[in-house]
């Protein structure tokens, strides 16, 4: 049998004595030999068959890898992901992605790749789950550096993946040239290392912009009136960068229509939270006009709190506030509450204190909020 058990090739990239580590990678070479003449090779039918690809995918993904004459090296590398601990469905999702990695050398490739990743701590499934997820990234030669360096960025293994989903720049993109650069200013501008995990999250393709892109954005959220190195700094940054000069305009301007600010209260308002500026402008408009029509909260009010103004209308605002209605409308709660104190704790909280204790009072009060977040309001609850 030429093909070597694959956990051994593994094994051997690792720490193996050396004369049976050149054993098992003269057995891995003996893999790659194409089949002897006469035997045809179909690509097609073998992706559908062990790869489980789908005909279309299969058609697709033929046509990178048409010059295979052999199934050796695609069953190494097929069992050397099985041993991994990829499932048929994930292997099927890599090779979609990226049908190359059935070319891929094993000695020279995948098990050196694992071999560093698990140095860094990684799990054989989380390498695995890191090869669905990059694709045809994973083979570079700069995969496991760049894994070095954003690691400790992000914090952990699960965040960095998060982002990859998000970013595939962040594998693409030079640290040297593009990401060391815009990290360092970052750093510069008064960003921790948490900051910056964060805003990797939040914008993961800010980093991996051109450095002057990067600048640039700092300038801008600098003109939005938030200081460097002041907690709002982050956020600020992350809306300056997804979002230009332009579209920051319209949304200034449909806040001074909608709430009658002047330029001082949506100065306030984006200090305090810079991220109203990349809600849409159907979400500031809405929100506002609710907030002053149906609340009978004051343009000042919400500038001292903006973040009303970025909350959900059918999933929070409304539902909370018909709650609230009733309960005041019952005499159960002071008419001066605050509304922002209502809507500002999470759904637990809020259950907690504003519909658990009055339950008894005002029967069915439960299903009225819950009927309220369903866009279903009732009149009232049952008297």
């Amino acid at each position: 049998m030429l093909l070597p058990p694959v956990r051994l090739l593994f094994l051997a990239a690792v720490d193996l004595p050396a004369c049976l580590r050149l054993r098992l990678q003269l057995l891995s070479r003996a893999a790659a030999v194409t089949a002897p003449p006469g035997n045809h090779f179909a690509v097609e039918e073998y992706l559908i068959a062990n790869c489980h690809l789908t005909q279309p995918q299969a058609l697709k993904a033929s046509k990178n890898i048409a010059h295979l004459k052999s199934r050796s090296n695609p069953d190494a590398v097929l069992a050397f992901l099985a041993d991994l601990g990829l499932s048929p469905k994930e292997v099927a999702a890599a090779v979609a992605s990226n049908p190359r990695i059935l070319c891929a050398r094993i000695d020279r490739s995948l098990a050196p790749i694992s071999s560093e990743l698990r140095a860094l701590g990684l799990s054989p499934s989380q390498i695995a789950r890191l090869a669905q997820v990059t694709g045809q990234y994973f083979l570079c030669r700069s995969f496991v550096s760049k894994v070095r360096f954003w690691l400790p960025l992000f914090g952990s293994w699960e965040r960095l993946l998060q982002a990859t989903d998000w970013n595939y720049c962040l594998f693409t993109s030079g640290l040297e040239k593009v990401v060391e650069p815009n990290v360092a200013f970052m750093k510069q501008c008064g960003l921790s290392a948490c900051d910056i995990s964060k805003l990797l999250l939040a914008s993961p393709r800010l980093v991996t912009m051109h450095p002057d892109y990067v600048q640039d954005a700092v300038r801008r959220a600098i003109q939005l009136g938030v200081a460097p190195g002041s907690q709002m700094f982050r956020h600020a940054l992350s809306t300056a960068g997804c979002i230009g000069q332009e579209k920051v305009d319209v949304k200034v301007a449909v806040l001074k229509e909608t709430l009658g600010w002047s330029q001082e209260e949506v100065n306030l308002a984006v200090r305090k939270a810079p991220r109203i500026l990349a809600a849409s402008e159907e979400r500031l408009r809405r929100n506002a006009e609710f907030l002053i029509n149906d609340v009978g909260l004051q343009p000042q009010y919400i500038a001292r709190r903006p973040v009303l103004l970025m909350y959900s209308l059918e999933r929070r605002l409304l539902p909370r506030h018909h709650v609230v209605k009733l309960l005041k409308e019952r005499q159960l709660i002071g008419q001066d509450r605050c509304f922002f104190n209502v809507v500002a704790p999470t759904e637990e909280k809020f259950l907690e204190k504003f519909v658990a204790p009055f339950e008894d009072c005002v029967p069915g009060l439960a299903d009225a909020y819950e009927s309220a977040c369903a866009r279903k309001l009732p009149a009232e609850a049952e008297q």
